[in-house]
């Protein structure tokens, strides 16, 4: 049995170049394929299957001001203000603002969120999110749903992820929504080369040499 060590996916950021294989081909043709591929796989695009959830993730709400979830050195978590998104393609510009999204084991709709810190985001029965625990309990357990807007993130308390205006102007993140509006629907993106892509039908044989579809 083969020892061979896994290939890691490494998150790439736009400007970041990528190394690859090398193959005998003629130079132009080799340096079109690979600023191509470079330039596809960092794209950010929208999260519109709950599968599309599981990696790097940067989550986003069209507030005023826009924002994205974000954590700091220390832990500290905040709702970090965006550029116009009419304006530019939303992707992240550091590490702190992008989470990975993993499935928990045994369930097919619960999630959970870590942060460039390795530490994973949660909320209390009080609805105050934090992103400062090492382990997973039910406080780190959410339930995304895909919305006609976005993505709603319900906690293990059954209230959702909300973007909360504060006097003063600027926004903080809350979990103590009852229910699923503007507020509650986030913006997420995963870098296209992680996006969830469905297999296609296998074809069989019907018993007399021609394929039919497998439906």
């Amino acid at each position: 049995m083969s020892d061979k060590p896994q290939k890691k996916n490494k998150l790439i950021f736009k400007g970041d170049k990528e190394q690859k294989k090398k193959k005998r081909k003629h130079r132009s043709d080799e340096k079109e394929e690979r600023e191509h591929g470079e330039t596809t796989d960092q794209v950010w695009v929208r999260v519109d299957n709950l599968e599309d959830l599981i990696g790097p993730l940067f989550i986003t709400h069209p507030s005023d001001p826009p924002v994205c979830l974000t954590v700091d050195e220390d832990d500290h978590f905040m709702a970090y203000p965006l550029p116009d998104l009419s304006e530019t393609a939303p992707e992240p510009t550091i590490m702190q603002q992008v989470f990975v999204g993993s499935r928990i084991t045994g369930s097919t709709n619960a999630f959970t969120f870590k942060s460039a810190n390795n530490k994973y985001l949660s909320s209390d029965k009080f609805g105050v999110v934090a992103c400062d625990s090492e382990a997973i309990g039910g406080q780190e357990e959410w339930k995304p749903t895909v919305t006609e807007s976005g993505i709603a993130f319900e906690s293990v308390h059954g209230k959702f992820l909300m973007v909360d205006e504060i006097a003063g102007g600027g926004v903080r993140i809350r979990a103590d929504a009852e229910d699923v509006g503007f507020c509650e629907s986030f913006r997420v993106y995963c870098q296209s080369r992680f996006k969830y892509k469905p297999k296609s039908k296998k074809q069989k044989s019907d018993g007399t040499g021609s394929e039919v579809d497998n439906v």
